[in-house]
């Protein structure tokens, strides 16, 4: 990247990611701010972190992942790598630790057990396990026995350790929530709830910002905060409500039956 400011990049990202505007009003109300602006978008154009489509500029989903990395901080080790088990690559790595657990296997046995575990929903490739096994090979959660005709892999100490540290179910309530999981990971729906999640941390950075500068407009973001977590709670309390009054529906059905 060339010597840009991190927080001008973020700034116009920010601005972007509210709706779609287009190079003229982007430079109305960033410019006085961004000396360097239209420098800064044409390298945003050029690495396709903004997107220009008939003129109006919006975020790419490249961007909103570049927004992320840049305002958050780096992780420790250990987090670190509990981060990258959040993606679906991630997931499939959970598995494959899961499998091992149970018994050493050679890769081809990873294949497979993946699809049926899945219940068919999901039919890994090579050119996805090998690279998972590998990396967790560097990871040292897993060792591999070479002195066979084929590799066999086995669950380290670490990766027993670090296994126990995320998984707290039992063997098959693991397999049934890692297949809602991957089905959830690869739906719209889930695509869509990231988008508005990564927009959402890039306006309250954003926000933060202006914070820092002045102290004093901080207990206003704290009631915008307190407000939007007040409605997701009388969200969450009614979907509670209509799931309980659907189960006993279910339930009064059954007995009359």
């Amino acid at each position: 990247m060339p010597a840009l400011k991190k927080q001008d990049i973020l700034t116009i990202l920010t601005h972007i990611s509210r709706k779609d505007m287009n190079k003229q009003e982007l430079l109305r109300i960033l410019s006085d701010k961004i000396p360097n602006l239209t420098h800064l978008i044409d390298y945003l154009l050029s690495e396709e972190i903004i997107l220009n489509k008939e003129g109006m500029f919006s975020i790419t989903e490249k961007g909103l992942k570049k927004a992320r990395h840049l305002y958050e901080k780096p992780p420790h080790r250990r987090e670190k790598i509990k981060t990258k088990f959040t993606k679906r690559r991630g997931l499939i790595q959970l598995a494959i630790l899961q499998l091992l657990k149970e018994e050493p296997r050679h890769g081809y046995q990873v294949m497979k057990l993946l699809e049926e575990r899945s219940e068919g929903f999901y039919s890994p490739s090579a050119g996805t396990v090998y690279p998972a096994l590998q990396d967790l090979l560097e990871k040292g959660l897993i060792s591999v026995d070479e002195q066979t005709d084929k590799k066999v892999y086995t669950l380290s100490h670490d990766g027993l350790e670090f296994l126990s540290d995320i998984v707290h179910n039992e063997d098959e309530a693991f397999w049934e929530e890692w297949r809602l999981r991957l089905m959830w990971k690869q739906s719209k729906e889930a695509e869509l709830l990231r988008e508005e999640m990564e927009k959402f941390q890039l306006e309250f950075q954003y926000a933060m910002r202006g914070v820092l500068h002045d102290p004093s407009r901080a207990l206003e973001l704290v009631s915008i905060i307190k407000n939007g977590r007040n409605e997701l709670i009388n969200w969450s309390e009614q979907l509670v409500i209509k799931e309980t009054s659907i189960s006993e529906g279910r339930s009064s059905a059954s007995a009359d039956g």
